[in-house]
């Protein structure tokens, strides 16, 4: 009789899952190549896939190179592409660099002027006036403006570098939108809705903008949902990474072994990785420590601070020639005093 489903995630008592783990996910992450693609469904945003992908999640690195998120908007609204588009608009950083055509500067009297350019003002709907609006904020400089140009006149002037830093900074403001969002992308789906995808990640200014579905926001940086949605949500997008770039791959793992390595990380409540800065370098065994990386610096350690090895895992008893508590180790036989003297 052939097993359900759940029959088949089944474990037998004592089986080592997370070696079997680690070599369902070790065996095919050598066969990845290592490049990276236009991801499908997330298009003109460039995201690292493949080994570089794997590598970046279980190393829980806390600033991914491509962060990015998929943005759903409320149902109310989400056929509507110009409310969708008011909502972009509301999302992409867009610094003053993006909207000129070029500036000239004076660094003796500390004057710089900022040549607008009209077609990209009109194509993020704006105004030089928001422009000068949003500049005049900073204090340590005034603005002016008029048709065409913007006029930046350093308050207090303290010697050219500074000046040239002051208006590097200028040039760097953001004007509109979220920082860190680098560029976003109004997509359609089979069934008409329109939802936003994101080059950079930022879920808690996101929410702030109405017309977002607060509770659907995904994001492919495990410590962004951690941050804003718990550890369950960032658990499941570490495994839902996982299984995605290696599907892309052409390669095929059980969800188990991914859930897996997903929950060891998450298990304390924060994020780690399996190496020797997290899982590995975390393990009570002084012997299971030195067994993985820097061998020396566990043992010296060990010896000042007075450990002791209790030998309760896998890789210790494997060190000392000892029987492991896995599979059929995991059995002690014992035998009745009665049954001796029979025997006898």
């Amino acid at each position: 009789m052939a097993k359900g489903k759940k029959e088949s995630l089944i474990m037998t008592s004592g089986e080592a899952v997370g070696t079997l783990a680690a070599q369902s996910i070790g065996e095919p992450s050598t066969q990845m190549m290592l490049r990276a693609f236009h991801s499908a469904g997330i298009s003109s945003v460039i995201t690292t896939r493949g080994l570089p992908r794997v590598i970046e999640l279980i190393d829980a690195r806390k600033r991914p190179r491509n962060p990015g998120m998929i943005i759903r908007i409320e149902k109310k609204i989400s056929k509507d592409y110009e409310k969708v588009r008011e909502i972009w608009r509301k999302l992409e950083d867009v610094k003053l660099s993006a909207l000129m055509s070029g500036y000239d500067e004076n660094l003796r009297s500390g004057v710089m002027t900022v040549h607008l350019d009209p077609e990209r003002l009109s194509s993020y709907e704006i105004t030089g006036r928001t422009i000068a609006a949003k500049l005049g904020k900073r204090e340590d400089i005034t603005t002016e403006q008029d048709e065409k140009d913007i006029v930046v006149k350093i308050k207090k002037k303290e010697g050219v570098k500074s000046t040239r830093t002051v208006f590097v900074n200028v040039l760097n403001s953001s004007i509109i939108g979220i920082p860190g969002i680098n560029k976003a992308v109004v997509q359609q789906d089979e069934d008409g809705t329109f939802y936003i995808t994101t080059s950079g990640s930022n879920i808690g200014e996101a929410m702030k903008i109405d017309g977002i579905e607060k509770e659907d926001i995904y994001s492919n940086d495990p410590f962004e949902v951690l941050k804003n949605y718990g550890v369950e949500a960032a658990r499941n997008t570490i495994a839902n990474e996982l299984i995605s770039t290696i599907k892309e791959e052409g390669l095929t793992v059980s969800y188990r072994h991914i859930g897996l390595v997903a929950d060891a990380m998450t298990l304390t409540g924060e994020i780690k990785s399996a190496g020797r800065h997290g899982i590995a370098g975390e393990k009570a065994s002084v012997l299971a420590r030195a067994a993985y990386e820097e061998t020396v610096k566990h043992f010296i350690n060990a010896g000042v601070f007075g450990e002791t090895d209790r030998l309760s895992g896998v890789a210790e008893n494997i060190l000392i020639g000892k029987q492991i508590g896995v599979g059929t180790g995991r059995i002690r036989l014992g035998v009745r005093k009665e049954d001796i003297k029979k025997l006898k």
